[in-house]
C-alpha cells in the first residue's frame, strides 16, 4: 500500500494563519455541502424524508474529505493555499470517497426509513434504540473510513477493513470520534443543519485532531516506505 503523502518542499502555506485557513476551508466546505443542507431543511419528518435526507448526504463525503486534506500537514508542507488545498483534496479523493459513501448511504437510508417508521408506529423503545445504535455504528465506521481515504491511496476494500480494524484497535479514539459525531448530530437537531454546515470546519478540525493516533498508526504499519 502506498500513501498519497508524497511531498514537495514546505511552502508559503505554512505561513497562513490558522484562523484564515479555517475560515477559507469553512466557507468552501459550507458551499460544497449546501445542497444537502438545503434539502434536509426543506424535508419534513417521517420515514420517507428520513431516508431521502440520509441519501442527500452524498455531497458531504467528498466535501469533508477535501476539508480534511486542506487542514492536514501535507497541504501546508506542499505550500498550498487553503483554497488550493481544498480543491486538490476534492479532486484527489472524491471518487474513492464516493465509492465508500454511495453503498453505505443506501444502507443508512433504508435503516433511517425503518427507524422513523418504527417511531411512527409506536414500536418498543428497544427496537428503536437498536436501530439508532446500528445507524451510529455504521456512521462511525464511515467517518473513520473517510479519514483514512482522505490521506492514503488504499484500495476501497482495504480502507473498509482498516476502518473496522481501528474501531476496536483504538477504543479511546473511537469513543472520542463517537462523541464528536453525536454532538454534531445533536447540534444540528437543536439548531439547524444549515448552521452545522457553516460551522462544519470546526467539526472537521476536531475530528482530524482526534484521529491523529489512527493516522500515525496507519502510516507506521501499513504504508510502504519509498
Amino acid at each position: 500500500m502506498n500513501s498519497t503523502d508524497e511531498g514537495n518542499p514546505a511552502g508559503a502555506a505554512r505561513e497562513t494563519p490558522v484562523v484564515i485557513r479555517l475560515l477559507v476551508v469553512g466557507v468552501l466546505l459550507a458551499l460544497a455541502v449546501s445542497p444537502t443542507a438545503v434539502l434536509v431543511t426543506l424535508l419534513g419528518f417521517g420515514p420517507v424524508p428520513a431516508a431521502v435526507g440520509t441519501l442527500s448526504a452524498v455531497f458531504v463525503g467528498p466535501a469533508v474529505s477535501a476539508a480534511l486534506f486542506a487542514l492536514g500537514e501535507k497541504a501546508r508542507d506542499d505550500g498550498l493555499s487553503p483554497a488550493a488545498a481544498f480543491g486538490r483534496g476534492y479532486r484527489l479523493n472524491a471518487v474513492d470517497v464516493l465509492k465508500l459513501w454511495l453503498p453505505t448511504l443506501l444502507v443508512l437510508g433504508v435503516l433511517a426509513f425503518m427507524v422513523a417508521d418504527a417511531l411512527a408506529q409506536g414500536a418498543p423503545a428497544w427496537v428503536v434504540g437498536l436501530g439508532v445504535g446500528l445507524f451510529l455504528l455504521i456512521v462511525l465506521w464511515l467517518v473513520q473510513a473517510t479519514v483514512i481515504s482522505s490521506y492514503f491511496a488504499f484500495r476501497g476494500r482495504d480502507v473498509a477493513r482498516l476502518a473496522v480494524y481501528f474501531l476496536g484497535r483504538l477504543p479511546k479514539v473511537t469513543l472520542v470520534v463517537l462523541v464528536v459525531v453525536v454532538l454534531a448530530t445533536l447540534f444540528a437537531w437543536l439548531t439547524s443543519v444549515a448552521l452545522l454546515a457553516l460551522l462544519g470546519v470546526l467539526w472537521v478540525a476536531v475530528l482530524l485532531r482526534s484521529d491523529k493516533p489512527l493516522l500515525a498508526e496507519v502510516r507506521l504499519r501499513f504504508v510502504e516506505d519509498e
